[in-house]
């Protein structure tokens, strides 16, 4: 929306109004215990797939998703068939990153920058029944195999063959550690899905240790372990590393009778690993990510049925990372601005409401920039929509250069944006405001007869101590950008 009317815009001038105070298993059972681990387990199976249910903002413009749980039966069921498959045809969105780990000292809101493209979603085997329902009918969902490892665990021999040298790694490693770090789940908190299923395993296996191990380029890390305290190993240590080079479930009955594992330092040491199994953590791409393994500290072995057991209880696993995946990109397509991938106003808004309240607390300064496009209705009469859309990502692609990485930036409507600039006075806000102008100066978007090009007016808001709410700031730099619309455009304007 463009405010006043004007032609042509003068040169770039910084307009300062009268300023207001400124300032993150056991071995296969021989007794009638037996049956009763059976009927638990299959219990545990029906449960697994109520935890990653999504949480989405709604407001009064979007539909909400509520999370149903679903409930055990009183008699066992069958366990549901968790492999079927399903591929939505999704935009190019904005790709979730990985959250901050530890809290630091003084109250932050960290924020994760904009990534211009997420990779194409691929929806786990079997969605929650809260959101099959909830989501809408469409042609692009459609049905993919059936991923079933049962059957080629079931026919696997106790001892997979594997390359003799450790390290060896698979023939598609670089494929595989990209679609790990699509994942984005290396080195974040425990979950309930996958503590979950490390539980089960142990339980229904009678193995005193269960883990799921996912595999880097030079480690293997455990997203969820039971019976063991370490949290990684080196790669060159795990038996994991051999388990995915086989989409077989690995087996090993008696590890210091193995030359692959007789010398291992887990093996000769603590926690002393006799025996061994690690089904292939495979994605629908192929990719083996890791294992889900159960290990025991006596020799053992561990029967087809079993072995097909633990082949189910991996292929769950990776349901909950696709799960988890698919989530947080539908989540972060909620809060973002379709075309720019900045953050839409309702997220927007959120985020300087928690930045306000941290700002409070540590006592720190903040200011907002606004910015309006000069004349943009003009430049969509003129070159049409298609060229308006570029002027408008052409925005943001300077914003982003010009400010600090990280900065929270937001499209508040039309052609208006908006900037949070933490522990930044008014006087560093007005300084950052004219680094943005320079460079829209000298931004351009192509047009049919050359380079089309653009300015824009800027009004900076600083939080006063007397500030109720982040409204207040807002509505001073809303003040601002006026002031500047008034006084010729292509400018800056503080209050």
């Amino acid at each position: 929306m463009s405010r006043g009317t004007g032609t042509s815009p003068p040169s770039r001038t910084t307009h300062t109004l009268p300023s207001l105070h400124t300032k993150r298993v056991d071995d296969r059972t021989h007794d009638a215990a037996h049956a009763a681990q059976t009927t638990h387990a299959a219990r545990a199976l029906w449960r697994i797939k109520s935890d990653a249910q999504p949480h989405l903002p709604s407001d009064g413009r979007h539909g909400r998703i509520d999370a149903v749980a679903d409930r055990a039966p009183a008699v066992a069921p069958t366990p549901p068939d968790l492999s079927a498959s399903l591929t939505p045809s999704v935009p190019s969105a904005p790709s979730a990153l990985s959250s901050t780990q530890s809290a630091p000292a003084t109250p932050t809101v960290p924020f994760e920058p904009f990534v211009t493209s997420a990779p194409s979603v691929q929806m786990p085997s079997a969605l929650p029944e809260s959101l099959s329902s909830a989501l809408p009918s469409s042609p692009h969902w459609t049905s993919l195999p059936r991923r079933d490892m049962t059957a080629a665990a079931a026919t696997s021999h106790d001892t997979v063959s594997a390359p003799d040298s450790r390290g060896a790694p698979p023939d598609d490693e670089a494929a595989r550690l990209a679609a790990l770090r699509r994942y984005d789940i290396l080195d974040t908190p425990p979950e309930p899905a996958f503590e979950r299923i490390v539980r089960l395993a142990s339980h229904v296996l009678g193995a005193p240790i269960s883990l799921v191990s996912l595999i880097d380029e030079s480690r293997q890390w455990f997203k969820a372990r039971q019976g063991l305290d370490t949290v990684q190993t080196p790669r060159s240590m795990a038996f994991c590393a051999h388990a995915i080079l086989s989409d077989e479930v690995l087996v090993v009955p008696d590890a210091r009778a193995d030359r692959r594992f007789a010398d291992n330092p887990m093996v000769t040491g603590e926690p002393n690993i006799r025996f061994y199994a690690g089904a292939p953590l495979r994605t629908p791409e192929g990719h083996r990510l890791g294992t889900l393994c159960v290990i025991d500290r006596r020799p053992r072995t561990l029967d087809d049925e079993k072995r097909a057991l633990l082949a189910d209880l991996s292929a769950i696993a990776v349901d909950a990372l696709e799960l988890r995946r698919v989530n947080r990109i539908l989540a972060d397509m909620a809060m973002r601005d379709g075309l720019t991938g900045v953050l839409n106003r309702r997220a927007f808004l959120m985020q300087a409401d928690r930045l306000l309240a941290s700002s409070r607390a540590s006592q720190r300064r903040l200011s907002v920039l606004m910015l309006d496009i000069d004349h943009f209705k003009t430049v969509n009469d003129t070159w049409g929509h298609a060229i308006g859309d570029r002027v408008l990502v052409e925005l943001t692609l300077v914003l982003r250069a010009t400010l600090r990485k990280g900065t929270t930036i937001g499209r508040l409507g039309g052609e208006e944006f908006a900037v949070l600039l933490p522990e930044a006075d008014a006087h560093r806000a007005v300084q950052a405001a004219e680094r943005v102008l320079a460079a829209i100066g000298s931004a351009s978007v192509p047009g049919p007869n050359g380079p089309v090009r653009f300015t824009a007016s800027i009004g900076v808001g600083s939080l006063a101590p007397d500030d109720a709410d982040f409204s207040s700031v807002l509505q001073r730099a809303d003040r601002a950008l006026y002031a500047a619309k008034q006084a010729g455009r292509n400018r800056v304007a503080a209050l």
